[in-house]
């Protein structure tokens, strides 16, 4: 019992540890350069209590509100001797017009150099006349999406969510945002009558609902942030090796954490932004929908979270080597000679040696080399690099195979006029079962993606058109195909419709509840499948 109430001291005092550590970064930044050790000692810290915030959330957020702080929508409580701290710090947010900040998972593996300047710029903003503009104009410049800094409209969000539920607010606080007297008439709730309490049990459910979609919204935030780090991330690296410089893959490992634990939780959100295509970003986009392929691929015949984690760094790392092809071969329009074409092959083994260089631990690198170096040398060893091997293609060489080319060839290219819907691109791998592709594990990714995976955009009978979505929350495990309806627009471009369900594939009839007349690829009509998801 004792150790309980321990554990839930421990727990309330998490917010003054937090502010604690945030105000000795401020003071600590003031008076040491960036190499200082009580200064990076302050950063790990820091980062320490970010960690252990983010166990259970999506993101840190901190408000000032009715002479207090705020941390996820929690009175801060403190111990007597804190009430300096607490002073202290108002009054340094009051002075910068700051009413918040809100830190996202991205910050556990920001720098310690881009940790100090966002600090110092806090600290900067006392001298300017106009302090939070100011601050905003060099936020855009400087970069750092793992922060925002909040202001006043977000503490009256927070107050509307405690007048709305008293109950969120903490009890005995000091401070009442909301009345907690009974219901209308002075009626207790066991008092009210049983149509009251039907009406209260339906509030209830919609409530449950809106925690559902809401829950939901957060992991989507979180998988968009996901992606757009991994893709900087990915593109750091490769700059750091072009010029010769080391790169580690700190940030990378994070990332695909974060991935893993995405997935394990509902796969839908990843799987859709794996439609993501940039023309001019085509190497590092296809990187990062190679390792969520991978992931979710792993993830469906029940790979651990260790190895899962490999496989998505070996999936983003896989085409690393590319690097050191030249762009004039990379992006070629039309058929690379044989020279270029040997040129081109080369890049899974320079994938290897791109890696061997990485600042990382032997061990870690030796756990992603396997899947870089195998995934152009198919399943009956007849690909490249030639190797004398008899030895099967290792699993993670395998997965990586198959998201590779599902992701390459449903990609529009310079050298190639049209891509391939992604049903077409499932047909055509399937030719190649048992000697491109692993043949059980190629089932397991076609079951995985559908008849008609996420992004297709399908003709259906009657003149509509839509485009296969993720499963909206509540109905992951339904089986049933959703299509967000498109609809012209002035411009040339479509706009959201509502969504509808084709219902589940039926293997006698071998059709969904409605006829489709065709599948298309989204980049013939100039569409992002992932601007039409969410």
């Amino acid at each position: 019992m004792s150790g309980a109430k321990e554990g839930k001291n421990t727990d309330r005092l998490l917010g003054q540890r937090f502010l604690t550590v945030l105000n000795s970064l401020f003071n600590t930044a003031r008076i040491h350069q960036d190499n200082n050790i009580l200064l990076i000692q302050c950063v790990e810290r820091f980062i320490d209590v970010i960690e252990e915030l983010l166990q259970n959330d999506d993101e840190v957020t901190l408000l000032t509100s009715v002479g207090g702080f705020y941390l996820q929508q929690e009175k801060v409580l403190f111990q007597r001797n804190a009430a300096g701290l607490v002073r202290k710090l108002l009054d340094y947010f009051q002075k910068r017009d700051i009413t918040g900040l809100r830190f996202y998972q991205g910050t556990t593996y920001a720098s310690l150099s881009d940790i100090l300047a966002f600090v110092r710029l806090l600290n900067d903003m006392e001298n300017r006349d106009d302090p939070l503009p100011w601050l905003r104009t060099e936020l855009e410049q400087a970069h750092y999406p793992w922060v925002d800094v909040i202001d006043g409209s977000e503490t009256e969000s927070l107050e509307a969510i405690f007048m709305e539920n008293p109950e969120a607010g903490p009890q005995g606080s000091g401070t009442a945002l909301a009345s907690s007297s009974p219901g209308p008439g002075g009626q207790d709730r066991a008092d009210r009558p049983q149509t009251e309490q039907a009406a209260s049990g339906r509030g209830r459910q919609r409530q449950g609902d809106a925690g559902t979609e809401k829950k939901a919204e957060r992991r989507r935030k979180r998988a968009l942030r996901t992606y757009g780090y991994a893709m900087h991330s990915l593109q750091e690296v490769a700059d750091k090796l072009r010029s010769n410089r080391q790169a580690g893959i700190g940030k990378a490992v994070h990332l695909v954490q974060n991935m893993v634990d995405l997935i394990m939780d509902d796969d839908n959100v990843l799987l859709g932004l794996s439609t993501i295509r940039d023309y001019d970003d085509y190497t590092f986009t296809h990187s990062v929908n190679v390792a969520i392929l991978s992931v979710c691929l792993g993830h469906r015949i029940g790979m651990s979270r260790v190895s899962l984690s490999r496989l998505g760094l070996s999936g983003l790392f896989h085409d690393l080597g590319k690097i050191d092809v030249p762009k004039k071969i990379l992006n070629k329009p039309g058929r690379l000679g044989e020279n270029e074409f040997a040129i081109m092959q080369n890049h899974s083994m320079n994938s290897v040696r791109r890696i061997v260089r990485l600042r990382a631990s032997y061990e870690k690198k030796a756990c992603i080399l396997l899947g870089p170096f195998e995934h152009h040398l198919r399943y009956d060893l007849s690909g490249y690099p030639r190797t004398p091997r008899k030895k099967p293609l290792s699993l993670i060489g395998r997965i990586v195979a198959i998201a590779d080319v599902y992701d390459a060839v449903t990609s529009p290219r310079s050298y190639r006029a049209t891509a391939m819907t992604p049903d077409q691109a499932l047909g055509l791998m399937l030719k190649g079962s048992g000697s491109a592709f692993d043949p059980i594990l190629l089932k397991v990714f076609i079951n995985m993606l559908g008849v008609y995976p996420v992004g297709t955009v399908l003709q259906l009978e009657g003149g509509e058109m839509g485009i296969v979505i993720p499963p909206p929350p509540g109905r992951e495990d339904s089986g049933e195909l959703w299509l967000r309806l498109l609809a012209g627009d002035s411009r040339g471009g479509f706009q959201k419709q509502g969504i509808i369900s084709l219902g589940r594939w039926n293997q006698t009839t071998g059709r969904f509840n409605r006829t489709i007349l065709a599948s298309h690829h989204p980049a013939d009509f100039g569409i992002q499948p992932a601007d039409f998801f969410f």
